[in-house]
């Protein structure tokens, strides 16, 4: 009797390495424990961490990996159709600069929390708000534009681009911005209802 495994893939998977292999993208079960160990070392790929921190490997891929080296093996798959293989390196932590990260975030949200109370109180009123704080500041009634107003119109527009991920046509980093992920979320919502909907009208057939 042929050996048979189950390979059940991981969704996504951080790593410190380069190299790649079965055992670390998915979790392998069988009866025939030699084979098992020894297609848990087969190598899938390998990142290239200076240019390359993430890769997406499919179920086709591993299975064709394992096929390569055991062609007789027979393996059934129960897991995710695809891996996102995340390199993380070896970094070591800074506690003075975590510690000053920490504190950034929670001064701005802190005072994001705040500006966005007191708006909310002057009817969205930025100007107003503005007013405000100058006078209590200063002690006299503000006079046109300001710092306030000058780094508002910066930070909101920072905040803007680093929120899309965009600069113009030049994507800041790799990872998709807010509205790729709706569109697919959408593309996706889309799919499932047209199928559904043929399955309600009895339109689904096998092509021969």
């Amino acid at each position: 009797m042929e050996d048979i495994i189950y390979l059940k893939l991981n969704r996504d998977i951080k790593t410190k390495e380069e190299r790649i292999n079965v055992g670390k993208l998915a979790s392998i079960t069988g009866s025939n424990h030699v084979v098992l160990a020894k297609v848990k070392s087969l190598t899938v790929c390998y990142l290239r961490c200076d240019i390359q921190k993430r890769e997406i490997v499919s179920v086709a891929k591993v299975i064709e990996v394992i096929l390569k080296e055991y062609p007789k093996l027979q393996i059934q798959s129960i897991g995710e159709m695809e891996c996102i293989v995340e390199y993380v390196g070896d970094k070591k932590k800074n506690k003075v600069i975590d510690g000053l990260k920490i504190a950034f975030v929670s001064a701005i949200s802190f005072f994001g929390a705040g500006f966005a109370i007191m708006t909310f109180n002057e009817d969205v009123s930025v100007g107003k708000v503005f007013e405000s704080i100058y006078y209590q500041v200063y002690q006299v009634p503000k006079e046109g534009f300001g710092m306030l107003e000058f780094t508002y119109s910066i930070g909101l527009a920072a905040g803007i681009i680093i929120f899309y991920n965009h600069i113009g046509k030049r994507r800041i980093t790799k990872d998709p911005t807010p509205i790729e992920v709706q569109m697919r979320v959408y593309e996706n919502e889309v799919n499932n209802a047209l199928i559904e909907t043929a399955q309600r009208k009895g339109e689904l057939y096998d092509v021969d």
